[in-house]
Parts: structure tokens; C-alpha cells; sequence
């Protein structure tokens, strides 16, 4: 069977360039208060939020540190290299956070601090995630949690002061200062601002105390699944084999109605913490991240790549975009084209437009004026080169040969 290859390049050798699984990206990073605020990552005077996610992407990735979100709704949010393709079957996402079993306790957990998981694919290829493309992984809590919470935080006027938040429930609290951690609370970058608003959804409370009312023994209980920071990362002692309680599967999303979502794929994850709960001297919830990494991966440690012979279902990605691609827009601008191991180069299209195929030469071996809707080109019966490819004034490369999976799996054909 001829395979096709996206080209991203002009006609030179190929060169195959292995791809990291882990995040390379902390597109933003935004804590609530909280008594590791400050401190993972560690803030200097003069670090601005560009300054900060930086060093958050550094404490995860370089150093093996976790970061801290701080109380609820604090959140981080990461992009990839590369889409971490939804696999049937399969979990997809790992997220390392610094949950652990206590050997005291007799309630599943010890030290969880969940964080609820948002997934967004590249709908318009910008390379950034929009407010349209985001999507809840519904975790085992998700019918017992608070939707379309809200919580607000005041700057005191002293970081020797309690911080005073209030919900959109009528409730209100306090995130408390505890006697090891001197810092203040209140995110230093963000010094100007008098108040920090998030929203998201609200997890049950998970604190459990057994001991008594005078000597507590505070645990805090891992949900199911579906969760950052809820699970040890590890199954096993020697820290070899992930723990699968620490994975996401891609198929749990659901939309902002609660209806599943099939995803092709995800560029960008979110976590923010999830319970809103203080536990005595062991102060608020705060979840903690360290690497978030696609699981489809091959071979281990350092040598750790992302598995380029696992690709995107092409009739799942268009089912998607079919749904969601035309939320903002309802034409062809940012139109993007997908070319599968069969010779198909296919596209949505928002309105009527013309599709063209050209050789090196320029001339023109096919032309079709395409309706609305689902359309295709099909290569199949082309002799093997390099073809371009022109739907709506869009045009990417197309190199028949046999190198196709090896290169670019992420998304369509390259402009």
C-alpha cells in the first residue's frame, strides 16, 4: 500500500528527530493562595507570570519538582509537542503529582489533593488553547460535584494575614497560614491585584479523620479515578511501572452540558485543584504537578519517545470537527487538511470551494469545486513525488513514499 507523508519541509533528506512525551510547555501558571505559593516554583522579586511559568516549566520537568497550585481553582495548563492521540482502550495522559498511601490508615489515600483534569484539542491550529476548545475529563466524582462553582480570594493587608475567600454559594472561609510556612500566601507576581476569581467545578470534600475530636489523624481519601495528584505514581516500590490510577483516559471528556466528547486527540491539559477543604494544621487542599506525559510512548528513562506509528483516527477527528470545529467561525479560514495511509487527503468545509491537486510543475492535475461539508482527494492512484495540495486557497505538500507515520503525526498538511 502507498503511503503519503506530510511535508513540513522543502525537498531535502529526512531526518527523523525523536520526540519527548513530557510537556514542553507551561503555557500559563496561576495558583490560588496557598503554603507552598511562592516557594514551588520559588518566586524572586522582579519574576513576572512569563518569569514564573518558566520556572514552573523548569521545577517539572528539569529539576523533578512538583509545583503547587495552591487552594482551589489555582491552575497550570501545559502543551505538548506533539498531540497525545486518544487511543481506544487506552489511557492516555499521565500525570505525576506527589499523592501517597499512608501505611497508618485503613481509608484508600493518605496524602490525595485531586485536581480535576480539562483537555483541549488545537481546533484552529493557532498553537494555543481557546476558551472553545477546552473540555472536563469527568472523573468518578463528577455526578457529586459542584458545577459552575466559583470561588474569589481578597489580598489582606498584610501576608501575615489569613486569606479571606468567598464562594458563589453563599459560603465563605479562610486559606490559613500554618507555622511552617512563613512566605506569604498570595501569589507575589499577581501583587496588584486585589482579588483572584476561578471557576470550575467543585469536588466533594475528601478529609477523613480517624482519629478523635482531641488527637485528629487527618487522611485525605484518593477518589476512583479521573484525578491529578490522587494516586501515588507509582504501582510499584522501585518506582518502575506507573501507577494506572495516575492516568486519563481521553474518552472521559465531556462537554459543558455533560454529554461525552470523542476526541481525536489533545495538545493541552489543565489542572486545577479541585476541593476546596482546609484540614487543621495540615492546612488547604492544594494539588501538587510535576510532568504531565503522553503514555504512547517507546522506550524508557532519557530515551523515552513519543510512538509516531500511533496516529489520529481520521474519522474521529472529523466526526469531532464536524461538532466543534465551527463554534466560532462557520467558514474556510484556518481550514486544515488530513492525509491518511490510503492515498485521502480530506477537510470540512463551511462553504462551497474549489480543490486542486498540482505536480513540481505547476500544472494542474485535477480540479473539482467542492460543496459544504465533508470532502476528499484522493491520491491513491498517483505515482509516487511530491504533489500540492490547494482547498480553499489552503496548500500544503503531499510526498507520496514510504515514509509517512515517521514524521508527523500531529496534525494536517503543513502551509
Amino acid at each position: 500500500m502507498r503511503k503519503q507523508m506530510i511535508a513540513l519541509a522543502a525537498l531535502c533528506p529526512l531526518t527523523v528527530f525523536a520526540v519527548s512525551p513530557v510537556h514542553n510547555r507551561v503555557i500559563d501558571y496561576v495558583p490560588a493562595p496557598g503554603q507552598f505559593v511562592n516557594v514551588l516554583p520559588e518566586w524572586e522579586d522582579g519574576d513576572d507570570s512569563e518569569a514564573i511559568a518558566a520556572k514552573a516549566l523548569q521545577y517539572m520537568t528539569e529539576e523533578g519538582y512538583y509545583i503547587s497550585l495552591g487552594a482551589w481553582g489555582g491552575y497550570v495548563t501545559v502543551g505538548f509537542e506533539r498531540t497525545i492521540v486518544n487511543v481506544p482502550g487506552k489511557r492516555d495522559i499521565y500525570i505525576e503529582g506527589n499523592a501517597f498511601q499512608s501505611s497508618q490508615s485503613s481509608t484508600k489515600g493518605g496524602n490525595s489533593e485531586p485536581g480535576v483534569v480539562m483537555v483541549a484539542y488545537d481546533i484552529n491550529h493557532n498553537g494555543i488553547p481557546d476558551g472553545n476548545e477546552w473540555f472536563e475529563i469527568a472523573g468518578s466524582e463528577y455526578s457529586k460535584s459542584i458545577h459552575n462553582y466559583e470561588v474569589s480570594y481578597i489580598r489582606p493587608a498584610s501576608d501575615n494575614d489569613d486569606i479571606m475567600w468567598m464562594d458563589n454559594q453563599g459560603n465563605s472561609g479562610f486559606v490559613n497560614r500554618i507555622p511552617f510556612h512563613t512566605q506569604p500566601y498570595w501569589p507575589q507576581w499577581l501583587s496588584g491585584r486585589s482579588k483572584l476569581t476561578f471557576q470550575g467545578c467543585r469536588l466533594p470534600d475528601n478529609s477523613v479523620n480517624e482519629g478523635t475530636a482531641d488527637d485528629p489523624y487527618i487522611v485525605l481519601k484518593a477518589f476512583d479515578y479521573g484525578y491529578a495528584d490522587n494516586y501515588p505514581n507509582f504501582s510499584d516500590k522501585e518506582g518502575l511501572v506507573r501507577n494506572e490510577g495516575a492516568m486519563i483516559d481521553i474518552d472521559w471528556a465531556v462537554d459543558a452540558n455533560g454529554n461525552a466528547v470523542k476526541l481525536p486527540g489533545v495538545d493541552f491539559v489543565r489542572i486545577y485543584t479541585g476541593v476546596n477543604q482546609t484540614n487543621g494544621i495540615l492546612g488547604e487542599n492544594s494539588t501538587e504537578v510535576v510532568r504531565v506525559v503522553n503514555t504512547h510512548s517507546v522506550g524508557t528513562g532519557d530515551a523515552e519517545s513519543v510512538d509516531e506509528s500511533i496516529v489520529i483516527d481520521e474519522k474521529v477527528l472529523a466526526e469531532f470537527l464536524a461538532r466543534y470545529g465551527g463554534v466560532e467561525s462557520l467558514d474556510n479560514s484556518g481550514l486544515r487538511l488530513y492525509v491518511d495511509q490510503s492515498g485521502l487527503v480530506s477537510f470540512t468545509l463551511y462553504e462551497e470551494a474549489l480543490a486542486q491537486v498540482f505536480d513540481l510543475k505547476g500544472r494542474c492535475l485535477y480540479s473539482e469545486l467542492m460543496p459544504e461539508g465533508r470532502g476528499s482527494v484522493d491520491l491513491s492512484s498517483y505515482s509516487n513525488g511530491i504533489y500540492l495540495v490547494s482547498v480553499a486557497r489552503e496548500t500544503g505538500k503531499v510526498v507520496e513514499g514510504e515514509n509517512f507515520k515517521k514524521k508527523n503525526s500531529h496534525s494536517g498538511i503543513s502551509e
